[in-house]
């Protein structure tokens, strides 16, 4: 690597970015996340000087970001597919932008080497890279609203016990550790040797915290997937039939015994305000006794005018709606516009208009007996540390999503591994239901116990799992990733100290 300069270095740079995309989900080819993580450490330490060492982080994660969010480009060709032609470059152009974070990474640690060559040993320096891999992860999942994406903990979703660090940590001190391990073969054979021992052990570790868990004999919950494409979802003549379907599906079966049936994301294709007509059809769907979950596009009395929001409705058997939760966490542009009021005609131009920001995380009480929940609405899922309401502990985590935007593509699959985090992070099962898939019921150890796969029609009837004790990271949050990334850092200071002292 250190041969490699100019267009050559970042070329490789590209590809070995693009080549660890691939130990995401779907493919978890981890293998490949070696490669790509070793790569990156070895140009960044044969960069002359900081500066090159960021463009060549920065060609990484251009890579990296276009592989792992190639899936955005589906909602591009969505008949009618009026901005077709800008998916590719909007696309482009945000790999690019997430690709400063592994440039930012590559040119601070650096900086932090030239400053501190103490520091530059081939264990410490990799201390170096990995606090600074979590700073940059973390800023990644806050600033400009955040995207949260593939974080590199990701790799290990095929193998749920190795997952299970995020109760302790979340996903970004995880994300941590797997740097460490990924790149351990930088630093010789005894740290890679040292690699596949931590990751034994935590392995050992997490299935034996995995055994204790008791699902216990929760209320019933169906979940309905509808699988309904999302180029017929909004035609006019299809919306009877769609509420029609939806309610049969409700109530095949079984429906008697359910404490709850619940729908996806916007499954009504029409926006829904009190005195609908569409509830009443609703409250045909609601079991007895039970409530209906729906997502909706909910307007109030004063109708759309005054502003529509992305929900979710507590439907009860009279078919009216006893509370809702509105989306907090909106898309930028995708579904929500900044001044979108101010600049009606130019939120007119982008296409689908603009949903209103909800007022903030809740936790629900049904007034059923259904143990109280916290709802999330697709895309807030994949942040840790906001997912659940202030006030008592809800029992459950309830997520709603239409990803049948993006079709059969990697998107919905890595999204489902986001959910599966946060059940880990919180100690709290989950309920999914989305439109085309995944659907899923998730126990608090981040297990799927059922599941519907993409573009699959059917329902899901299971009892909800039980609520773990409140983990680490559910009672701290990022104050815990914060401790392990102040532990690393006084270890490697202490340790350099300590070795500058010594005799020669």
């Amino acid at each position: 690597m250190s041969k490699l300069q100019g267009w050559r270095a970042l070329g490789v740079a590209l590809v070995a970015g693009a080549l660890a995309a691939l130990a995401m989900p779907p493919l978890y080819w981890l293998p490949l996340a070696i490669v790509g993580i070793v790569a990156y450490v070895w140009l960044w330490q044969a960069a002359p000087t900081p500066l090159s060492a960021f463009w060549r982080g920065l060609a990484w994660g251009t890579g990296h970001f276009a592989v792992g969010s190639y899936w955005i480009l589906e909602a591009f060709y969505v008949p009618p597919a009026d901005f077709a032609l800008l998916g590719p470059p909007i696309v482009a152009g945000l790999a690019v932008l997430l690709g400063f974070f592994p440039g930012l990474v590559a040119w601070a640690a650096r900086r932090i080497i030239d400053r501190w060559p103490s520091l530059g040993g081939r264990y410490s320096r990799l201390v170096v890279l990995a606090i600074a891999w979590t700073v940059a992860e973390w800023l990644r999942g806050h600033l400009f609203t955040g995207y949260s994406w593939n974080p590199l903990a990701h790799v290990w979703a095929f193998a749920t016990p190795l997952l299970q660090g995020a109760a302790l940590f979340g996903v970004y001190g995880l994300g941590m550790l797997t740097f460490l391990v990924l790149a351990a073969p930088t630093a010789g054979w005894r740290a890679s040797i040292a690699a596949l021992v931590a990751v034994g052990l935590a392995g050992w570790a997490g299935q034996s915290a995995m055994a204790a868990i008791e699902n216990g004999n929760g209320p019933w919950i169906r979940i309905v997937q509808p699988n309904v494409p999302q180029a017929q979802k909004y035609r006019p003549e299809t919306r009877a039939r769609q509420l029609a379907k939806l309610v049969e599906m409700s109530r095949r079966p079984g429906f008697d015994r359910l404490a709850a049936v619940v729908w996806p994301e916007t499954a009504l294709p029409e926006i829904i305000e009190p005195g609908s007509a569409a509830l009443a059809i609703m409250a045909q769907a609601v079991p007895p006794g039970g409530l209906l979950l729906t997502g909706a596009a909910r307007a109030t009395a004063a109708g759309p005018a005054d502003g529509v929001w992305n929900s979710l409705l507590v439907i009860d058997g009279a078919g009216a709606i006893a509370a809702h939760y509105d989306k907090v966490h909106l898309v930028p542009l995708g579904e929500y516009i900044p001044f979108h009021k101010q600049l009606a005609p130019v939120s007119g131009m982008i296409g689908r208009g603009s949903f209103e920001v909800g007022e903030g995380r809740v936790t629900l009480v049904p007034s059923n007996g259904l143990p109280s929940f916290s709802p999330v609405i697709c895309y807030e899922v994949i942040f840790p540390a906001a997912v659940t309401g202030p006030g008592e502990r809800p029992q459950w985590l309830l997520n709603i999503t239409n990803d049948a935007w993006f079709g059969t593509s990697s998107g919905p699959y890595q999204h489902l591994t986001s959910a599966r985090l946060r059940t880990i992070e919180e100690g709290l099962p989950m309920i999914r239901a989305a439109n085309t898939g995944v659907s899923a019921v998730i126990d608090a150890y981040g297990r799927v116990l059922a599941s519907l796969d993409m573009q699959q029609e059917g329902i899901i009837d299971h009892r909800l799992p039980a609520a773990r004790v409140a983990t680490p990271f559910a009672r701290w949050g990022d104050w815990t990733l914060l401790v392990l990334v102040a532990f690393l850092g006084v270890t490697l200071i202490g340790t350099r100290l300590w070795k500058s002292r010594q005799p020669p």
